[in-house]
């Protein structure tokens, strides 16, 4: 008896043969198409590589709906069961809560094995990362505070004219900057409580994967690795990156393990949050996906908890699609307000040229292993890299899963850097580092296996973790509450003018002034001192000799003619430095008011 097409059915195929024809329309017919729903008659948003983009999309649509009417059909029972199970879905999340919380509190139990050493390693790290919370901000960090921290919340979620917007940090900032208070510490403490967690993270999840010798080596590696412990003062979201892959990992190994709703449900939520933080968790997301479907293809009933290589297959989908749509309406206001282009075809982000693409491969190869390495000792680098190359002959010796995800999110990278053709910065590779540190940790387990080394394997581990410690404090004790020069101007001048310090002009240079905005802003001076179109009475300039940007000032000459008012405006006798730094020059001038009269019509009075 042949099976009648349903309702449902009709529906699948409808949606199917229309994002198909989507596919199939030529830019030009869905340009004129799109023209008639602007004002205009021109829909300027509609660009051919918006075109390409959105085609891509619709032919995955059609593929879903496809598979949506195969299976019902193939499968009518599997189907009903599907969604029976979906609609019983909220109330085993709730009641999955409480199982992943007591495994959790398990986990975090002072009664756990080197849980006090854990909690010692996890101190230091936290004290080291404090000590540093100080130094003097870098321009990308305070230009992310000053454009989007500083405005409000709206324009810092929907403003995307440059990449340097990680809009769920900026949301953060934004929250600090207007609820807490305005000093570069406070607006750095997103990034220091992801970094200090990021320590008992990699621990969990070192204890979940491996063992507790592979563990504590890999969370006192990460305490110490100075590239981590960098991001964690730099206010940018690629250690809350860092953190939020470490956990989703963690997320997926539970949830495949135990089949917990809660832990699905969480690891949904910080993956969305993890894209809204910046695009490229596409790499750490796709190798969980990648990780997950290995474990389908390789599917053992021992090492999971699912009846079925289908029903994880089923979980495995419903995860994608959920993170893909929720991480979308995330970013709603951004593409809303900003346009497609600004974030799909931003120049910034934009793949490298296929004819550089290999050159530039290898020298960012390098940029990443000196990052890596900077300021370690050698012999620590040495056993980083021993551990790293050994992990993969010790996978099933250490491992408890049945599949590698280093392995997985290797191969899944491997698949997408010819297709992006990227141009992999060592800070957007950041999430890379505590998964390498834990690999090495299993590697480093080999010490456990020679018999004249067995009982000393713990000691070995701890000596290298005190010699990155001590490489780390050693690197900032002569740093520790020093001013930087951008600090140091904005003191000397509230020193120098008081009360008249709200009618100077600052003049600094583009390459320059970010920092100087949020220094002057945290300690009261009035943004109106670097806007050259309001009148003034004394001028400051800062010079910084070692600005290595393309065409950046390096003289007060070359300065105050392409940033200042203009030297007719100045009385060039009155000049004085009241700071020579190596990095940092600043100069005083009174204003010449006749000038300023003159063009500005007041003269404002000390």
């Amino acid at each position: 008896m042949k099976k009648k097409l349903t309702f449902s059915d009709g529906v699948f195929l409808i949606l199917s043969l229309g994002c198909l024809a989507a596919v199939l329309l030529p830019y030009g017919t869905a340009k004129g198409f799109a023209d008639h729903f602007a004002s205009d008659g021109n829909f300027e948003r509609l660009t051919p590589d918006l075109h390409r983009a959105l085609r891509l999309v619709f032919a995955g649509g059609s593929a879903f709906f496809i598979g949506l009417l195969l299976w019902h059909i193939s499968a009518p029972k599997s189907w009903k069961n599907f969604w029976k199970s979906a609609a019983a879905l909220p109330g085993r999340c709730f009641r999955d809560a409480r199982p992943f919380f007591r495994d959790l509190g398990t986990a975090l139990s002072p009664r756990e094995k080197n849980f006090l050493l854990m909690m010692l390693i996890f101190a230091a790290g936290t004290v080291l990362r404090i000590l540093r919370v100080s130094e003097p901000l870098l321009h990308d960090e305070a230009y992310s505070m000053a454009i989007w921290g500083r405005s409000d919340l709206l324009f810092a979620i929907s403003d995307y004219h440059l990449p340097n917007n990680h809009v769920f940090h900026s949301f953060l900032v934004n929250l600090i900057y207007h609820h807490l208070g305005k000093s570069p510490q406070l607006l750095r403490l997103p990034v220091l409580i992801s970094g200090s967690l990021l320590i008992p993270s990699v621990w969990l999840l070192g204890k979940l994967i491996y063992n507790d010798f592979i563990a504590l080596t890999a969370a006192g590696l990460t305490a110490f690795a100075p590239f981590l412990v960098f991001y964690s003062v730099n206010a940018r979201g690629y250690e809350i990156q860092a953190f939020f892959s470490v956990l989703t990992v963690g997320l997926a190994v539970y949830a495949l393990r135990k089949r917990n709703v809660f832990a699905w449900v969480l690891l949904i939520l910080l993956s969305a949050l993890n894209f809204f933080t910046l695009p490229i968790a596409l790499y750490p997301f796709g190798g969980i996906c990648v990780w997950l479907f290995l474990n389908v293809l390789f599917f053992d009933r021992k090492a999971n908890a699912f009846d079925s290589r289908w029903q994880l297959f089923i979980y495995l989908i419903f995860m994608g699609v959920c993170v893909s749509v929720l991480s979308m309406l995330l970013y709603v206001p951004l593409l809303r307000f900003s346009g497609w282009d600004s974030f799909f075809g931003n120049i910034y982000i934009g793949g490298t040229e296929a004819e550089t693409f290999g050159q530039t491969m290898v020298s960012r190869l390098i940029d990443n292993v000196q990052a890596f390495t900077e300021t370690l000792p050698m012999a620590v680098i040495l056993f980083i890299a021993a551990g790293l190359l050994l992990s993969p002959f010790l996978f099933r010796r250490t491992s408890r899963e049945k599949v590698s995800y280093g392995a997985a999110l290797l191969l899944w990278i491997a698949l997408l850097i010819p297709f992006q053709r990227p141009n992999l910065w060592p800070r957007t590779l950041l999430f890379l580092h505590p998964f390498f540190l834990l690999f090495s940790a299993s590697g480093l387990y080999v010490l456990k296996l020679i018999q004249k080394l067995r009982k000393g394997a713990a000691w070995i581990c701890a000596v290298l973790i005190l010699y990155a410690a001590f490489s780390q404090f050693y690197a900032v004790k002569n740093t520790v509450g020093t001013a930087g020069p951008d600090e140091q101007a904005v003191r000397l001048i509230l020193e120098r003018e008081g009360e008249n310090a709200g009618n100077i002009h600052f003049v600094t240079a583009a390459q320059d002034n970010a920092p100087l905005w949020i220094y002057a802003d945290a300690y009261g001076l009035p943004v109106g001192i670097f806007d050259k179109r309001l009148s003034f009475n004394t001028v400051y300039a800062y010079v910084n000799p070692m600005n290595d940007a393309y065409l950046g000032p390096k003289d007060l000459d070359d300065l105050l003619d392409r940033f200042g008012p203009g030297n007719n405006f100045l009385k060039m006798d009155s000049a004085e430095i009241l700071m020579d730094e190596p990095n940092g020059i600043l100069y005083r001038f009174e204003g010449r008011e006749s000038a300023i009269r003159k063009s500005y019509g007041i003269y404002p009075e000390n």
